[in-house]
C-alpha cells in the first residue's frame, strides 16, 4: 500500500494481485480517500484499510466462513483497543466492508438490485451481517476470554487445564455468549445424562467450571448480568443401581496376587514392583510414583506434598517389603535417579504417575476387572483389610492419611514411638500365597 496526495487530498492505494481480481471485482488497486491534507492523519488512517485490503485479498483466496470469523475477530479487537476519538473510523471500515461483502454476493448471484425477492436471502449476505455483528462486538464467541480467565485461577496447572476443556467443550454447542440460554442448558444437560450416559457427578461439575466461567464474562461485562441462564437447571437424580454401579470397588486380597502375578507374567517388573508398593502399604498410585529417596529412612517411608493435610505422613514398611525396598533403592542409586520408582516418564504436568497408570488399567481391564476397579482399588482393598482386622480406625486413617477427629493414645512422642504403634498394625496385612 502507498499514499498518494491528488487535489490537496491524501488517498489510500492498494494493488490487487492479478489472482484474486476476477473474485474481488475492483479493477487492479483498492483506492480510497482519507479526507485529509495531513500526511501522519492519512498515515493514521490508512493503517486500518491496509488491513482490511489485505484481510480481503486473503479471504478471496481461501473464501471460507472460518476466515470469515478470524477477520471479524481481528476488526473486533482493533475497535476494542481505538481511541473513543477514533473508533467512528473504525466503525465506518467495518460498515463499508459489510456492504462490500453483501454487494459482491448479490451481483455474483446475479441479482441487478438488493430489492429484489431473495436477494438478502442469500448465504452470503448473512454470513456478511454475521462479520458485521461480530466485528463490532453485538455477536461475542463464547471463549473470546477464555484464556484470560484461566489466568485468573490459581489452581493447578493440570485442574485449570481440564477447565479450560469442558469450556471448550461447553462452546461447541454454544459457540456465542448469546447462545447461552437456559432452556438450551438444559437440554445440553438432558443429553449428556440421557444420551451419553455421562454421571450426574460429572455433568455437576463440568456446570460448575462453565458457571465459573460465565461469572467471570459478567465482571467484564462481557455477557449481560441479568441472563442468569445457569439458575434453576434441573439435573436428574442419580439411582441407587447407577451409583452403585459406578461405585470404586475394592479388589478382593487374592485378586490382587492374581494382578501381581499377571504383571510379572507379562515381564512388566516395573509394574509389579508399584502394586507391590500398593498392596503393603495402601498408598496413593502418585504418593508412590513420586516417593523420593530421601524420604525413606529406617523402617518407614515419608510422604509429602499430599491432597490433604492428613496425609503428609510417615508410612512403616511392612517386612514382607522390605526386599522390594531395598532393591528399588539400590537400583535407583546405580540409576543415579533419585525416586525410589526409578525410571518412570513425567507428562506435561510433571505427573510421573500417568504412563505406568494406564498399564495398571491395561492389565486389570485384561484380568477382567470393569471400570469400577483402578489403582485405588488397592488402597480400597488394604482400608477394607483393617476394617476386618478391627483395627481402630484413628490408627488406618494415621497409615493411610485419611482425615479423622480424634488422636489415639494422645500425641506421639516421636517418630519412633508412632512406628511402635503403627508399624505392627501394618504387619497384621496378609494375602494369599504371599
Amino acid at each position: 500500500m502507498y499514499l498518494e496526495k491528488r487535489r490537496r487530498r491524501w488517498y489510500a492505494i492498494h494493488e490487487i494481485p492479478e489472482d484474486v481480481r476476477e473474485i474481488i471485482g475492483k479493477g487492479k488497486q483498492f483506492f480510497q480517500s482519507l479526507e485529509t491534507e495531513d500526511r501522519k492523519a492519512a498515515e493514521r488512517r490508512a493503517t486500518p484499510l491496509k488491513v482490511r485490503w489485505l484481510s480481503e485479498i486473503e479471504q478471496a483466496r481461501k473464501g471460507n466462513r472460518e476466515h470469515i470469523e478470524q477477520d471479524a475477530a481481528y476488526w473486533r479487537k482493533v475497535l476494542r483497543e481505538t481511541p473513543e476519538e477514533q473508533r467512528e473510523i473504525v466503525l465506518d471500515l467495518i460498515a463499508d466492508e459489510t456492504t462490500t461483502r453483501v454487494e459482491r454476493a448479490i451481483e455474483r448471484a446475479g441479482y441487478v438490485d438488493y430489492r429484489e425477492d431473495g436477494a438478502m436471502d442469500l448465504p452470503e449476505v448473512e454470513e456478511a451481517q454475521r462479520f458485521h455483528a461480530i466485528a463490532t462486538g453485538k455477536l461475542v464467541r463464547l471463549d473470546e476470554h477464555l484464556d484470560e480467565w484461566v489466568a485468573t485461577l490459581s489452581g493447578e496447572t493440570k485442574t485449570n487445564d481440564m477447565k479450560r476443556s469442558t469450556v471448550l467443550k461447553f462452546s461447541e454447542t454454544f459457540p456465542y455468549v448469546s447462545d447461552v440460554k437456559r432452556k438450551d442448558i438444559q437440554r445440553w444437560v438432558n443429553a449428556l445424562v440421557q444420551g451419553e450416559g455421562k454421571r450426574v457427578s460429572t455433568v455437576r461439575r463440568s456446570l460448575s467450571e462453565v458457571r465459573g466461567y460465565w461469572s467471570y464474562l459478567v465482571s467484564i461485562e462481557a455477557a449481560p448480568e441479568d441472563a442468569l441462564p445457569f439458575e434453576k437447571l434441573t439435573l436428574p437424580k442419580e439411582g441407587v443401581k447407577e451409583a452403585v454401579k459406578n461405585e470404586r470397588r475394592a479388589f478382593a486380597p487374592e485378586d490382587v496376587v492374581k494382578l501381581l502375578k499377571a504383571a510379572e507374567d507379562d515381564n512388566d517388573h516395573q509394574l509389579a514392583d508399584l502394586i507391590r508398593l500398593g498392596m503393603w502399604t495402601g498408598a496413593r498410585l502418585e504418593e508412590l510414583c513420586s516417593l523420593k529417596l530421601s524420604k525413606v529412612g529406617e523402617g518407614f517411608f515419608e510422604v509429602e506434598d499430599a491432597k490433604t493435610p492428613a496425609g503428609w505422613r510417615k508410612v512403616p514398611i511392612h517386612s514382607k517389603l522390605v526386599p522390594t525396598m531395598a532393591r528399588l533403592i539400590e537400583a535407583s542409586e546405580k540409576a543415579k535417579d533419585e525416586y525410589v520408582m526409578a525410571g518412570l516418564s513425567e507428562n506435561k504436568y510433571g505427573d510421573r504417575s500417568n504412563a505406568i497408570g494406564k498399564r495398571f488399567g491395561r492389565l486389570k481391564k485384561e484380568a477382567g476387572f470393569g471400570s469400577q476397579y483402578v489403582f485405588h482399588s488397592i488402597r480400597h482393598t488394604v482400608a477394607t483389610m483393617f476394617k476386618s482386622l478391627r483395627v481402630e480406625e484413628a490408627l488406618a486413617a494415621d497409615i493411610l492419611g485419611h482425615e479423622h477427629d480424634k488422636i489415639t493414645f494422645g500425641r506421639y512422642a516421636s517418630d519412633q514411638a508412632r512406628m511402635e504403634t503403627l508399624g505392627p498394625i501394618m504387619e497384621m496385612l496378609s494375602y494369599p500365597e504371599v
